[in-house]
C-alpha cells in the first residue's frame, strides 16, 4: 500500500519566518519571568554570581511553569505556543552531529507546510556577560556562530540570544564593537539596530538585531541557506555590592 498521497507538494527549507508578533511575545514573557527571578525572597540561586547552566534553567521553570498560560503575558499561552522546553537534542543542518541542544525551545502555534516539525521552533541561546565571559569568545563563537554554521536554527530564518549581562555591558557598543572587529568571523551582514517595537525597561535593554549571512548548503536542495536575523535581548543581573570595608576613598 503506497502512502504517497499523504505528501501534496514538496516542502523544503527553510521554513516560513515566526512573525514578529511572536518574538514580541516571548521577549516580553521572559522580561517578566527575568523579573521574577529578581524579586524572589528566597531565591534557589544567586543571579549575580550563578553561572550560564543555573541560570537558564531557573529562568525555564518560570518562564513555563509560573509565566506560560497565566495571564501575566498577554498572547503567552496555548492559543498561540505550544510548549517551552529546554536543552532539547537536535540534529544540525546535514545531520553529522545529532546531540546540538539549543539552551531554550519555544513551540509556535499553527504552523502548518513546514519542513521538519522536530526544527521548528523559536530557538534561544543564552549567555552571560561579564568580566570572564567576553562577548567575542562566549556570546560570539559559542552563541552566534552556532546559529551561522548550522547547528541551530537552521531551517529558520531569525532566532534569539539572550545575555545575562553585567551592569556597565551594553549591546552599544560592546556587541557592535565585536561585530565589527570580527565580521567575518560571525558572517556579518547588518550591524546591530534597535528593534523599532521594543523598548527599554529597568531590567533589560531595548532589542537589537543583527544579521548574519549562513554558508552552509541545504543538502536536501543543494541550495546555500538564507541569512539569519538575530535577535538581541540583554538582562541586566543584579550589581554585585562592594563591602563597606573595601569601598574605595
Amino acid at each position: 500500500m503506497g502512502y504517497g498521497f499523504y505528501r501534496d507538494e514538496e516542502i523544503e527549507p527553510p521554513h516560513k519566518p515566526i512573525p514578529l508578533a511572536m518574538f514580541l511575545i516571548a521577549e516580553e514573557a521572559i522580561r517578566v519571568s527575568w523579573q521574577r527571578l529578581k524579586d524572589r525572597l528566597l531565591p534557589r540561586i544567586d543571579l549575580r554570581t550563578a553561572d550560564e547552566d543555573e541560570v537558564t534553567h531557573d529562568l525555564y521553570e518560570v518562564l513555563f511553569d509560573e509565566v506560560f498560560g497565566k495571564g501575566l503575558v498577554d498572547g503567552f499561552d496555548n492559543e498561540r505556543f505550544t510548549v517551552v522546553t529546554r536543552e532539547a537534542k537536535l540534529r544540525n543542518y546535514n545531520g553529522s552531529l545529532l546531540d546540538k541542544m539549543p539552551d531554550l525551545l519555544i513551540g509556535v502555534a499553527g504552523r502548518s507546510n513546514i519542513y521538519r516539525r522536530t526544527q521548528d521552533w523559536l530557538f534561544i541561546e543564552c549567555k552571560p556577560i561579564d568580566v570572564n565571559h567576553s562577548v567575542g569568545v562566549h556570546y560570539g563563537a559559542k552563541g552566534i556562530s552556532r546559529f551561522t554554521r548550522g547547528d541551530y536554527a537552521w531551517t529558520m530564518t531569525s532566532a534569539l540570544m539572550i545575555g545575562y549581562a553585567s551592569s556597565d555591558y551594553r549591546i552599544d557598543p560592546k556587541l557592535t564593537e565585536t561585530l565589527v572587529g570580527r565580521g567575518l568571523e560571525f558572517e556579518v551582514l547588518d550591524l546591530p539596530k534597535i528593534c523599532p517595537r521594543s523598548v527599554v525597561t529597568l531590567i533589560s535593554e531595548a532589542v537589537y538585531t543583527s544579521r548574519h549571512r549562513r554558508p552552509f548548503t541545504y543538502v536536501e536542495t543543494e541550495k546555500i541557506a538564507p541569512p539569519i536575523l538575530l535577535r538581541h535581548l540583554w538582562l541586566q543581573r543584579p550589581t554585585l555590592s562592594v563591602p563597606q570595608s573595601q569601598t574605595p576613598r
